[in-house]
């Protein structure tokens, strides 16, 4: 085992081990206070065996809230709250928990605190689109007072330490960092003015509280926006931020006004490491690396290559709340990994609504879900093997009923199995990996290749039937769609058959985009090769970025609505966007497709597909047609058998096509009620 296991002293506490929680936003409060769906969520992770957790974003002035559901700090009523948190964390042998301190700024929407933003410059942020209050030099010894103040409630309430959020495009970040701060008093200018508000803050604290308290930093390695901070000044910052009293250093990237991804499973794992080995390499305090590390086989090497002295996880302990445990005691089979979808997480706080995950359905519902076992098992029959059919067959197995399952394909996953095919999508088949695994040691009776007919199902004689058959792809009734060179998605990304070079797909949503990446990053240079040739100079960087981004076939789509992308989650879709534009995939919206052109006896007619768009006529040539239009439910296993077994119940897409966070969801409903 690597050092991931050992204990490491941040100033004068102790980490039992080298795993962080980070602090995120959950939505489970709208008004500041810690409630028992809090308390729950983060029991479960202490119990799971963490070695610290940080809480938050913590607001320490309303001013400073950048979300409905932040917890707060700025008032002593909250403590009470935060002490039963508190208490429950430390019941769990040696973990420890801390505070974030988080103010917006210019991140801060009046829409959620009612008062103007604040920031060190008048500069408007590009997401919120208010004007930021500049703060006067009084003003701003107001706001350090202010996190003073949240800090000594942290301290009653019995956080081991805060952390500082210093990275982001928050507040404080927005003093370090030129793109933001254009003051030209003592708090601008050199980067000995604009560090001197962290400064002053860790100063001022250490004053209040003790030096012996532990202050973590937050800090953004590299900003990735324009006139942000580069690794350099990173670095110079975190020497005079330890030299003020910083206990440890939490490094991450980039700001969410970033147009570099930051948190989309496109992300290779660990991309942004070489920011805390940097940090690490000028400073004696603890440095944290956070961002894409979903393994701790990765976290471990991690450490052992000295890159980090602790890891910060943040979406894998939402999916998998064990994952300490689990890893410690050789239970890898047992491991979710996150996929980094930000699908019931990000994706779910951007719509207001509280945090979930794809494939734990009990993340967010800690207390209110339990799998206890069924005080009179069954015999049940689940008809399907997608994500939603072995998520069923997992809890029902779990709960004690004797489970079959059927699958007519030769493999399980339904259509889940194409999602990771294309480039950057890699995580998705964590899923059904967990998912058979699981499945397979609980001695489900699994059919595979074989479609459950009422025949089949009657002579199994079962209890209850969950029929979980999925969706088939939708073919339009067009002229032309039968030809030779069509097909649909599913079968290019099987790889039965090679696309042509002139490629047109019909359909702009989630699979549209995924196969048109798919087929456009086909024959692209290998990352490794590129490198090669880069460092003997064979290439010029424009090269580079060129072979290994596009490869040599035309890829259009053609979409009837406004946009593509559609299916996408708001914090994916921009980043699949990007990276159809890169590979030069084309797109045509508004448009009605009208024929399909095939190459008659004779060679004579030219393969490709007739759309109309603005009441005209066009012609693209294709030699090969790709249909992407979506899918519809397959549930004629439905109409065979409804009224003729004791129980039924329909899940998934065969009910209605939608995400794979709601199937997944309703399998692990339906076994709760069986």
């Amino acid at each position: 085992m690597s050092k991931l296991f050992e204990e490491i002293p941040v100033g004068q506490m102790t980490v039992k081990n080298r795993i962080i929680m980070s602090a995120m936003d959950l939505g489970f409060t709208s008004d500041g206070t810690v409630n028992d769906r809090i308390i729950r969520f983060y029991e479960d992770r202490a119990k799971g065996g963490v070695g610290l957790i940080v809480v938050g974003g913590c607001y320490p002035e309303i001013n400073g809230k950048v979300w409905k559901s932040i917890i707060g700090l700025d008032k002593d009523e909250l403590i009470p709250g935060l002490r039963r948190l508190t208490d429950t964390v430390h019941a769990y042998y040696q973990v420890r928990i801390a505070a974030q301190l988080l103010h917006g700024g210019r991140s801060a929407s009046s829409f959620f605190t009612k008062m103007q933003p604040v920031s060190p410059s008048p500069l408007v942020h590009r997401s919120i689109k208010q004007e930021p209050h500049a703060l006067t030099v009084s003003e701003i010894k107001t706001v350090i007072g202010n996190y003073v103040s949240a800090t000594v409630r942290a301290k009653k309430a019995g956080f081991d330490a805060v952390e500082l959020h210093g990275g982001m495009g928050y507040l404080i970040n927005q003093f370090l960092s030129k793109a933001t701060n254009k003051r030209d008093d003592e708090y601008g200018g050199s980067l000995e003015n604009r560090v001197r508000f962290a400064r002053e803050i860790i100063i001022a604290i250490k004053e209040a509280v003790g030096k012996d308290y532990p202050i973590i930093f937050r800090m953004s390695g590299d900003d990735l926006v324009a006139e942000g901070l580069k690794i350099d000044e990173s670095l110079e910052i975190a020497r005079m931020l330890e030299q003020s009293g910083a206990d440890a250093f939490n490094v991450s990237p980039g700001w969410h006004e970033s147009r570099t991804p930051i948190l989309s499973m496109i992300i290779p794992r660990m991309a942004y490491t070489f920011l805390s080995q940097r940090i690490k390499s000028c400073v004696k305090v603890p440095v944290i690396a956070s961002v894409r590390i979903n393994d701790l086989t990765l976290a471990g090497e991690i450490l052992d290559n000295e890159q980090a002295d602790m890891v910060s996880l943040g979406r894998p302990l939402i999916v998998d709340p064990d994952l300490p445990n689990k890893y410690k005691n050789g239970q890898f089979d047992d491991i979710r990994t996150c996929i980094a979808c930000n699908q019931g997480c990000f994706d779910s706080l951007l719509n207001f609504k509280s945090v979930s995950c794809t494939y734990n359905a009990m993340a967010g519902h800690e207390g209110e879900y339990k799998i206890i076992p069924s005080g009179k098992p069954k015999k049940v029959v689940v008809v399907g093997g997608g994500p939603a059919g072995m998520e069923a067959a997992r809890v029902l197995a779990l709960r004690g009923h004797r489970v079959t399952l059927y699958e007519r394909k030769k493999h399980l996953g339904g259509q889940l199995r194409y999602a990771f095919i294309p480039p950057g999508r890699e995580e998705i088949q964590n899923i059904i990996t967990y998912l058979e695994k699981q499945i397979f040691r609980l001695k489900v009776h699994i059919k595979i290749g074989k479609e459950a007919d009422l025949q089949t199902l009657q002579e199994e004689h079962p209890d209850a039937i969950v029929v979980a058959t999925g969706g088939n792809p939708v073919m339009p009734d067009l002229p032309g769609i039968k030809g030779k060179q069509v097909y649909t998605a599913s079968t290019i990304l099987e790889g039965k058959v090679l696309s042509g070079k002139d490629v047109v797909i019909l359909g702009g949503g989630t699979v549209g985009c995924e196969v048109a990446l798919h087929i456009a990053k086909q024959g692209t240079m290998r990352p490794d090769v590129a490198c090669f040739l880069l460092k003997h100079k064979v290439l010029s960087d424009r090269d580079v970025i060129e072979y290994t981004t596009r490869g040599n076939k035309s890829v259009t789509i053609l979409e009837m609505k406004k946009k593509i992308g559609g299916g996408f989650g708001i914090s994916t879709r921009w980043v699949i966007l990007n990276e159809l534009k890169d590979a030069g995939v084309k797109e045509i919206t508004e448009v009605r497709v009208k024929e399909i052109i095939n190459t008659n006896e004779n060679g004579r007619k030219t393969e490709g597909v007739v759309y109309e768009k603005g009441g005209k006529d066009y012609f693209i040539k294709a030699d090969t047609v790709i249909i992407a239009v979506g899918y519809s439910p397959y549930n004629d296993i439905q109409k065979q058998i409804e009224g003729k077994f004791p129980e039924m119940y329909c899940i998934g897409d065969c009910v209605k096509v939608r995400t794979v966070l709601e199937a997944i969801h309703e399998g692990f409903e339906v076994a709760l009620k069986i």
